[in-house]
Formats: C-alpha cells, structure tokens, sequence
C-alpha cells in the first residue's frame, strides 16, 4: 500500500517539512502521529488504475502491506483508508504482514525489496523504478 496506493512519503513529510529522512525520525512522527495511516494523500493514478484493474481482475486483487509494529494504530488506520478509497469492494482484501514473499500470486507491485517482496516468487513489479516510475507505466505492462 505505502509508496504504491498511499503517499506514505508525502503524508509524513506534511507533518514535519525537511526532517532528515531515518527510521528514528519516521518513527517519531508516526508515534505522534498514529492515526496517519487513515489520512495519507494517494499516489498519482493509483485510485483510477486499481479502479480499471478491479474491472478486470476483480476477485485477484489483494492489498499486501507491512503494518508498523511499533504503532498499532497502523494495522487499522491501513484497514480504514481503503474502505474510504474503495468502500466495502476492499473489505477482506487486506493481508498485513511482514513477509510479503508467503503469499502466493502472479504479481506483486512494490515499491521496495524489503519485508519479503525481494523474495516473490511471482513477478514483482518494482514501482518508482525507471522500468515503472508511476501507475501509467504499471498499467501498460499488465494490460
């Protein structure tokens, strides 16, 4: 979800404009901040391309997010802000989980190689990456 659907980038830095980018400051902001993950700004096409997607692939599409553990609020917050981008659609399509590579499936669109997407056995698609910058590119390749 984060850095794929939701500008988890965007939405912390709003809270703290120039903070130096570390897991000890990302940490800080998000505990101040628990409920951050309801309100993240979306990533440019992604609403629209998951929109276009679901036509298609409707029943095989699945969110895969890593959940902060130190911030429980991260688990729900994650939950809330799909049903308020999809409504009850995205309901029991949210897998939480810190390793991304036990689930089973053709794709995997990720924004980094950490928490088991490195691992995918399926084709992972590397999202902000020169081969699929934005939504446009992604959709191009699966369509």
């Amino acid at each position: 979800m984060d850095g794929v659907i939701a500008d988890f980038d965007k939405g912390v830095q709003a809270l703290e404009p120039g903070m130096v980018w570390d897991k000890e400051n990302v940490d800080r902001v998000c505990e101040a901040n628990p409920y951050i993950f309801e309100e993240l700004p979306e990533i440019e096409g992604a609403i629209s391309a998951i929109e276009l997607l679901k036509n298609q692939w409707n029943d095989s599409i699945y969110f895969l997010s890593t959940p902060m553990s130190n911030i429980p609020q991260s688990y729900m917050g994650k939950r809330i802000w799909l049903q308020n981008k999809f409504g009850s659609w995205a309901d029991k399509r949210l897998i939480l989980t810190h390793r991304k590579d036990l689930c089973i499936g053709d794709y995997l669109i990720d924004d980094r190689l950490t928490n088991g997407s490195e691992l995918f056995t399926g084709r992972h698609i590397h999202f902000g990456t020169e081969e699929f910058p934005n939504w446009d590119a992604v959709l191009k390749y699966l369509l």
